[in-house]
């Protein structure tokens, strides 16, 4: 068994981001989707059964299952509590087609979960963990026609290894947050699925189209901020967040 730090999954968390999300959608989330269904890997018709690893409390899938209502959905996650505050939330709406059960990336039982999925996803996982390695190498014993995933990236042969360190107040001796924001090379991340034998890669950059308001405190929540061209960046705290979605598959 793979042991890992689970600070910033069980303790220490922002309950927030992960409550807003069933109220509005991040612009993230309705991307990526965009995205896949540009791909034609899922559309309004799809049938397929898709795991989401590190789904938090569930908000993703419950945007999918209305986008994608054909489609079957197992989240999984390390928080035993968004494990239940999610399985409730379905059960309240019910749905069938949305389920959370407890499991942990670096250890996934494999007996149970390889060979029943068409697609894994998973939304701003892995920039939080302490490296992508081990982590997708677990993750395509899933076996899994197609994997993708949401994280920050760079497009070129740079990896930041960035751990976060969330204060109260500037008397704070102890950080009350602390949390990986890894920024991984695209051509290296390319390159290691290739290894692995996935010899179609695909990537998008998230292309911002609408103003997010800088929030009227200093810690990390996303906000845009329009540039002479009139594009938008996204910054999170001290952070310029470039997120991609990335597709890969064997064939």
């Amino acid at each position: 068994m793979i042991k890992q730090r689970l600070d910033e999954w069980t303790m220490n968390y922002n309950d927030d981001f992960y409550n807003r999300q069933f109220i509005t959608p991040y612009q993230t989330t309705i991307k990526y989707c965009d995205w896949l269904e540009h791909l034609d890997v899922l559309s309004g018709k799809s049938e397929s059964n898709i795991i989401d690893l590190g789904t938090g409390k569930g908000a993703n899938l419950y945007y999918m299952q209305q986008r994608f209502p054909n489609c079957r959905y197992l989240g999984i996650d390390i928080n035993n509590d968004f494990v239940k505050e999610g399985n409730d939330f379905f059960e309240k709406i019910k749905t069938n087609r949305c389920t959370i059960e407890y499991g942990d990336i670096y250890n996934l039982d494999f007996k149970k979960y390889a060979d029943r999925f068409e697609g894994v996803i998973s939304f701003q996982t892995l920039l939080g963990l302490p490296e992508y390695e081990i982590a997708l190498t677990e993750i395509i014993k899933l076996n899994t026609d197609w994997i993708s995933f949401s994280s920050i990236f760079y497009d070129g042969l740079v990896d930041c290894k960035i751990e976060l360190q969330e204060f109260n107040n500037p008397q704070d001796k102890n950080s009350y947050r602390t949390a990986f924001y890894n920024i991984y090379s695209l051509p290296r991340m390319e390159n290691f699925l290739f290894e692995k034998g996935y010899k179609i890669f695909k990537y998008c950059p998230l292309v911002m189209d609408i103003d997010l308001p800088k929030p009227p405190h200093t810690h990390m929540q996303s906000y845009t901020q329009k540039l002479d061209n009139d594009k938008r960046i996204l910054i999170s705290g001290p952070l310029l967040m470039n997120w991609f979605f990335v597709y890969a598959a064997k064939i």
